[in-house]
């Protein structure tokens, strides 16, 4: 039996942010249980391509890995310039010097090629020069002339002219478009004349796997017990004040208050322990989150303490699922919680939190940093703890839903051999 050759872009196995690796390793666990016989692999850029193998539910896994780079002290073969100008000379006849760069011969050899972008970079919220360069591998795709598949993610918003054209080419010339997020299906419209198809996020169904090894700070901090204990994690991203460092995403309360401020009315209001969980090595998270256990442990000891040992993102998934309540800034530390019933507050900076817990049936736990002032956040968020019981009763009434769509879609996807019309 041919195994069918599936390539994905915009999610990587390498590298600190546990939510682009969850989006990465659910993507892996949902094609290979929708195909028995898969080729797996992932286009991104990295310093180094190869094979990386992991076991999804007790099943191994090897996934090769094509690399590309913008240094120019990279080897020429993964320049992501170079593959594009051979790629272009693909798409008009010269074809050989495509069929040598390994590259764009797995790419031409796909059954199935898809995007997923990070779950969250189909937008120039991070800046045009971010979404420029995170289109250039699916770019190679669209120059080949081969249909690719966009996953479900968020779309938009676009602030200037420039990205509006390369968001909208981009969506046009794709096979299949879904979004996570049904507030998205405007935009897709809009952008690129075309109807996207509604699809949860697929980390909703990464499994939860238990550490090989725990460590907390301070010592004396365990899981095995009834104490009611509330995740908190905290973006370095939002710390730092975006990667402007001047509050590029407009939040109306200064981040690092903002936090102190709640886990102080949090400590002082209830009787609950406080587990800060990092969700990302880089962007001075480790820094962020050690400053916060400092001055909130410094005046509320033995209630504090901080996930220490790095974990994967499965692990660090089932850490958040042994939480009573959790409030995180980083999307997908928010999705291992909903997706294992844990009531989350989502504080969020930009909209994409707001379609993805809708799609939980908890919407209204969503607080927008840009909207509300300190005092509002933190209100609200201790509401949101006062209703645990109530959100937690409909986020298990709906989760085995949203895996089932998700895992539908995926099938649905294999079922799509490449060269089929537009959807």
């Amino acid at each position: 039996m041919k195994r069918t050759a599936v390539r994905v872009f915009g999610a990587s196995l390498d590298g600190g942010n546990l939510g682009v690796r969850a989006l990465a390793v659910s993507v892996i666990g949902l094609l290979n249980r929708a195909c028995a016989e898969v080729d797996l692999a992932f286009h991104y850029g990295h310093a180094q391509g190869g094979l990386r193998s992991l076991v999804s539910r007790g099943r191994r896994v090897d996934v090769k890995v094509y690399n590309c780079r913008m240094s120019p002290r990279s080897a020429a073969a993964e320049h992501i310039l170079l593959i594009l100008a051979l790629a272009a000379l693909y798409r008009i006849g010269i074809r050989g010097p495509a069929r040598r760069n390994a590259w764009l011969r797995s790419l031409l050899d796909a059954d199935v090629v898809a995007d997923i972008r990070g779950g969250d970079s189909f937008s120039d919220i991070y800046g045009l020069g971010r979404f420029v360069t995170g289109s250039l591998p699916l770019l190679t795709v669209a120059v080949l002339g081969r249909p690719y598949h966009m996953l479900p993610q968020t779309y938009g918003p676009f602030r200037l002219p420039v990205s509006r054209w390369l968001a909208a080419t981009l969506l046009r010339n794709a096979a299949t478009i879904l979004t996570r997020d049904r507030n998205c299906l405007p935009t897709v419209q809009q952008l690129s004349g075309r109807s996207a198809l509604y699809c949860p996020d697929v980390a909703f169904t990464l499994e939860a796997l238990p550490p090989r090894h725990l460590e907390f700070s301070p010592e004396g901090f365990s899981l095995d017990t009834n104490a009611l204990t509330i995740g908190i994690n905290i973006s370095g991203l939002l710390y730092m004040g975006g990667y402007t460092g001047r509050n590029m995403f407009g939040l109306r309360s200064e981040y690092r208050v903002l936090m102190d401020g709640l886990v102080e009315r949090v400590l002082a209001s209830t009787t609950a322990r406080i587990l800060i969980v990092p969700h990302v090595s880089g962007e001075q998270e480790q820094e962020a989150c050690a400053s916060l256990l400092q001055s909130a442990g410094g005046r509320y000891p033995g209630r504090v303490f901080m996930l220490s040992a790095p974990l994967d993102e499965r692990e660090t998934k089932w850490v958040i699922g042994r939480m009573d309540f959790f409030v995180g800034a980083r999307m997908h530390a928010c999705i291992a919680a909903l997706s294992q019933g844990v009531p989350a507050v989502g504080l969020a900076y930009s909209d994409k939190f707001l379609g993805v817990f809708e799609s939980a049936g908890v919407g209204s736990v969503v607080i927008d940093l840009r909207k509300m002032e300190q005092s509002e956040v933190i209100d609200k968020t201790l509401s949101a703890f006062e209703r645990r019981a109530a959100l937690q009763e409909r986020l298990l009434s709906r989760i085995a839903g949203i895996q089932d769509e998700v895992e539908q879609a995926f099938r649905g996807l294999l079922m799509t051999p490449i060269g089929m019309g537009q959807s």
